[in-house]
């Protein structure tokens, strides 16, 4: 296993840096259902589940996408009736998006899907190498969900 030799000679953030590239691939290519719903949906409608109802230009920037982009995505999402708009209250220009309670359910069913495709990959590995990635990720979980609010902090200050 090269991946396993290469992170014990690296160090410091490359080693770091190499561990999230490889658990953000075990995600995008093994566990997400992009048959149903893309990336970046599924990131608008985790992002809206999460934050609640969010102006449109936010969700652009939280996401990374162009404007037209994501005013696109929301308009697919919401003919799927996963998520509404409405005017924002404070201006009447901007765009406020919700989550629908539909969407809602969407994700509990592929979260679940999702967690049944991990059960069988990690049926793969043996007793104690589950149990080490169990303490692990109880150590490294609450990093990693504090890691993706400060990106998305940042995300937003840097514009």
């Amino acid at each position: 296993m090269m991946y396993i030799e290469d992170m014990a000679a690296g160090d410091g953030i490359d080693r770091l840096a190499e561990a999230v590239r490889q658990s953000a691939l075990l995600a995008t290519r093994h566990l997400l259902n992009r048959e149903e719903l893309s990336v970046s949906a599924m990131e608008v409608l985790h992002t809206l589940s999460v934050e609640g109802p969010t102006r449109l230009t936010v969700l652009t920037e939280v996401i990374r996408i162009s404007q037209p982009a994501m005013t696109q995505l929301i308009q697919r999402l919401e003919r799927r009736e996963l998520v509404t708009r409405a005017a924002d209250p404070d201006d009447g220009r901007a765009t406020i998006v919700a989550v629908t309670d539909h969407a809602r359910e969407l994700l509990n069913r592929l979260r679940d899907e999702d967690n049944g495709k991990l059960e069988v990959l990690l049926s793969t590995l043996t007793a104690s190498d589950r149990e080490a990635l169990r303490l692990a990720l109880y150590v490294a979980g609450p990093i990693i969900e504090q890691l993706n609010a400060n990106a998305a902090r940042l995300a937003r200050a840097s514009t």
